[in-house]
C-alpha cells in the first residue's frame, strides 16, 4: 500500500466521521460538505440529492428534540484513481417521539454503500445507498443511574462540543 493510498483512505474515513457528527449534532453545513453538489442519496424513506437529504434530516431530527448517535464500524474500500467504492457498517441510535411513549430511541444496524469521487482534490460522496440489515423499533428502559451528573449532549450550539475545538 502506498502513502498516497493511506492518505486517501484517511480522507474518506474522515468524510464518514464528519457525516455522523453532522447528523447527530444537527450541523447542516457540515452535512452538506460531505456530498458533492450533484450527489444522490437513497435513505429508504428519502430519495433525492445529498443537499436535500441534509436539509431533510436536520429538520426531522430537530422536530424530535432528542439526540441520536451514528457509529461507523467496518469500512471496506476499493480505490481506483479518483473514484472509490466504499462499504461502511453502521450502528445508529435514532430518536423518535410518540405521544404515548414520549421520547424513545430505535436501534438500527446497516451499511452505507457509497461511491466516493475526488474532485478538485477533495473526496466526497457522489452516490449513497443505505442498506438496513436489522432494526429494533425501540430500546426500552430507564436512563442509567446518576446519568444526570454528566454533561448532556445537544444539537448545534446546545452541545458542549460546539466550542470545544476553538481553543486550538
Amino acid at each position: 500500500m502506498t502513502t498516497d493510498e493511506l492518505i486517501t483512505r484517511e480522507e474518506i474515513r474522515d468524510v464518514l466521521y464528519r457525516y455522523c457528527r453532522a447528523v447527530d449534532r444537527g450541523d447542516r453545513e457540515l452535512l452538506k460538505s460531505v456530498y458533492h453538489a450533484d450527489a444522490t442519496d437513497n435513505h429508504g424513506t428519502f430519495r433525492g440529492s445529498g443537499m436535500e437529504f441534509a436539509d431533510h434530516i436536520v429538520d426531522a431530527m430537530d422536530e424530535v428534540n432528542h439526540v441520536g448517535q451514528h457509529h461507523i464500524t467496518n469500512i471496506l474500500m476499493e480505490i481506483e484513481g479518483d473514484a472509490a467504492a466504499v462499504e461502511s457498517y453502521f450502528l445508529a441510535f435514532h430518536p423518535w417521539f410518540s405521544s404515548s411513549a414520549g421520547g424513545q430511541h430505535n436501534f438500527v444496524g446497516g451499511r452505507y454503500l457509497d461511491r466516493f469521487e475526488r474532485r478538485l482534490g477533495r473526496w466526497r460522496i457522489a452516490q449513497r445507498e443505505v442498506v438496513i440489515d436489522w432494526s429494533r423499533a425501540e430500546i426500552p428502559g430507564n436512563d442509567m443511574p446518576r446519568q444526570q451528573e454528566f454533561t448532556r449532549g445537544g444539537r448545534r450550539r446546545d452541545d458542549f462540543s460546539a466550542t470545544w475545538f476553538n481553543w486550538l
